[in-house]
């Protein structure tokens, strides 16, 4: 499970630029990706945002679950998906 400083939608946004025309949503709150090579389910679940003075982050808990693939082709779709979720900072 990864906790993540986002909306649900962000992160289809963000899931969608990683792998596109690869993600389906099959029912309310659960993401697939039918990537060449290997199938991932994200289940979404929104928490409680979280509160640092004037700042309000929005807390998501995304659980991974690999259906299909080898290691390699399950790495290389998570290094994917970590790099379309990467934000500027500064």
């Amino acid at each position: 499970m990864r906790e993540i400083g986002a909306t649900a939608a962000e992160f289809e946004r963000g899931l969608r630029l990683a792998v596109t025309g690869a993600v389906s949503c099959p029912q309310p709150g659960v993401l697939r990706v039918d990537d060449p090579g290997t199938v991932l389910e994200v289940e979404l679940t929104e928490q409680p945002e979280r509160r640092l003075g004037q700042f309000r982050i929005p807390v998501l808990h995304a659980h991974l679950r690999f259906i299909g693939g080898t290691r390699e082709a399950r790495q290389t779709l998570l290094a994917r998906i970590d790099l379309a979720m990467q934000r500027g900072g500064g």
